[in-house]
């Protein structure tokens, strides 16, 4: 039996674009600037290491200018009136427990550390510092601002983070880690989604990355730049996803795919295993026995033909739901590996 092959670090990237005029902070998210720019929306389940559904719609955009940094958060919220608010004063340290974003960058990449921003819909700050993983939760700066609003099933976070906060300025073409962290209890339970997959302060290995000026999809030299930053915490084997897009590296050089093409790999890679455990569960000399393991190959080609399906709508070309099919159909390939070699032990079992 083969060992599995691990799957490659799967980056999440962000063109952010520079602006010619800054919005203005008012959390109504209806400046010109928002207008054209590509939304991050892409999020996974947080505080897990395997890509899952977010239970929380979000996006965002990004945008910078000479002064700073801009973001507009759109947070998809189906019961409003229960978005829990409660923290009112500066620097608490428990703003977390309320709905609120936190905004994580690393300009540095260093995996170690970070600056987090956090806000609620108070507009509420709360900021701390991490330097090779100690935290310096008294850390402030006075620069950032923020500006909430609420609309019809959604409200607004519109923050503006000048680079003296940052203590770093960024040239076009320079990548920084980052990530974007949403918690929410309006359900009365803890919900969250995180743009990066695993991506958190406890884990800043797994931020992913703003590439400030790239291009949409980004050029060769972006990517180069990427697999240089990227490297030292994701390891030479890496995974980028863009809508419609799947790039690629293993250790040397990017390849650029569809990603209906990918899916359609991955499809047929999980088909060749079912058909390999159906030859395997066929070969059995006793009926009964091989009744039991054609029914349960008889349940993953079910669930094959629903991925298939899936693999062919509009929704397939979001990264974050192909990054879940990718998931289903690799553990789809294990269960059907693991009946394959049951069907051939117990065919050498009742021969004997």
């Amino acid at each position: 039996m083969s060992a599995a092959v691990s799957e490659p670090a799967l980056i999440s990237f962000y063109s952010c674009q520079r602006c010619s005029a800054p919005p203005t902070m008012d959390g109504k998210l209806d400046d010109p600037c928002w207008q054209a720019l590509p939304a991050m929306e892409d999020f996974f389940q947080y505080w897990c290491p395997t890509p899952k559904p977010a239970p929380l719609k979000t996006s965002a955009k990004l945008c910078y200018d000479g002064a700073g940094l801009y973001l507009g958060i759109r947070m998809f919220e189906e019961q409003l009136d229960k978005v829990k608010a409660a923290v009112t004063n500066r620097d608490n340290p428990v703003t977390w427990t309320d709905d609120c974003v936190e905004i994580i960058i690393d300009p540095q990449n260093c995996g170690t550390g970070y600056l987090k921003f956090v806000t609620n819909l108070n507009a509420i700050r709360y900021d701390e510092k991490c330097v090779n993983t100690s935290l310096d939760s008294s850390w402030n700066v006075e620069g950032w601002k923020v500006a909430t609003a609420k609309g019809q099933g959604e409200w607004f976070i519109e923050c503006f983070l000048p680079w003296s906060d940052l203590d770093a300025t960024p040239a076009d073409g320079d990548i920084w880690s980052f990530d974007l962290v949403r918690y929410g209890y309006s359900t009365g339970k803890f919900r969250g989604v995180t743009w990066s997959l695993g991506g958190s302060g406890a884990a800043p290995q797994k931020l992913g990355y703003l590439g400030f000026g790239a291009t949409v999809p980004p050029s060769e030299g972006t990517l180069a730049t990427l697999a240089r930053v990227a490297e030292p915490t994701k390891g030479p084997r890496m995974r980028l996803l863009l809508p419609g897009l799947v790039f690629e590296r293993d250790g040397a050089a990017w390849t650029r795919s569809d990603v209906r093409e990918w899916q359609k790999q991955c499809l047929a890679e999980a088909t060749e295993a079912v058909n390999a455990a159906e030859s395997a569960a066929n070969a059995i000399p006793k009926p009964d026995e091989k009744a039991k393991l054609l029914a349960k190959l008889a349940e993953l080609r079910a669930k094959l033909a629903e991925f298939a399906a899936q693999a062919q709508s509009a929704d397939a070309q979001s990264p974050s739901l192909a990054c879940q099919l990718r998931q289903s159909l690799r553990a789809m390939r294990k269960d059907a590996d693991e009946l394959k070699w049951d069907g051939m032990l117990l065919s050498l079992a009742l021969s004997e």
